[in-house]
């Protein structure tokens, strides 16, 4: 249980690794792009660390991580199908982001380094949900901010005008920044220098 709690919080990819900030930063214009893109690379990385714990012990160390880029491929283009058979509006909204998924540094540490198929299982699945939580958060924040509405849902019209720079990448970056600088306030362990 360690694993998933650490994916989770203290080893969240986005607020205390720094993993995934781009597609974090792009995707999140709106709640259901952080939703669908947090659920999707969730799933994928639960399969793919099932996959690269049963794999990567056979597989040669220099070619390690080749066979962790093919199989996400596999994983992504799969899933990338699926959304574009189903919701072809969604797929068209995460844009090149869901398919770069293959290659993100996040999901190529799926199952790193875990002795067990479970242990890895609950790493990934901490990992996923942590990631996916962040991504939504932001597309709340962001969606609220920039156009009133929260999935879609007008939460405020006309009482509030809306702040534009919140859609944009920049505003993505600054409502991270301040995100981070908010746990990193309350977990009390960033932003020290160290000899």
């Amino acid at each position: 249980m360690k694993q998933f709690g650490d994916g989770l919080f203290a080893k969240n990819p986005v607020l205390v690794l720094a993993l995934g900030l781009v597609p974090a930063v792009a995707v999140t214009t709106t709640a259901m792009n952080g939703l669908a893109l947090g659920i999707l690379a969730a799933v994928v990385m639960l399969v793919a660390a099932a996959v690269n714990w049963a794999l990567i012990p056979y597989v040669p160390e220099n070619a390690k991580l080749a066979v962790r880029v093919l199989v996400l491929i596999v994983l992504v283009t799969f899933a990338y199908g699926v959304l574009v058979q189903r919701n072809p509006g969604l797929a068209a909204g995460l844009g090149i982001f869901l398919p770069l998924l293959a290659f993100d540094e996040l999901l190529l540490r799926a199952g790193d380094g875990e002795k067990s198929l479970p242990a890895a299982l609950l790493g990934a699945c901490g990992q996923g949900l942590g990631f996916a939580l962040v991504l939504v958060l932001l597309g709340v924040v962001r969606e609220f901010l920039g156009m009133g509405t929260v999935f879609g849902k007008q939460i405020v019209s006309g009482a509030l005008a809306p702040f534009s720079l919140a859609g944009t990448v920049p505003g993505g970056m600054v409502i991270l920044g301040l995100l981070l600088a908010f746990v990193n306030l309350v977990s009390k362990r960033g932003g020290e220098l160290h000899d």
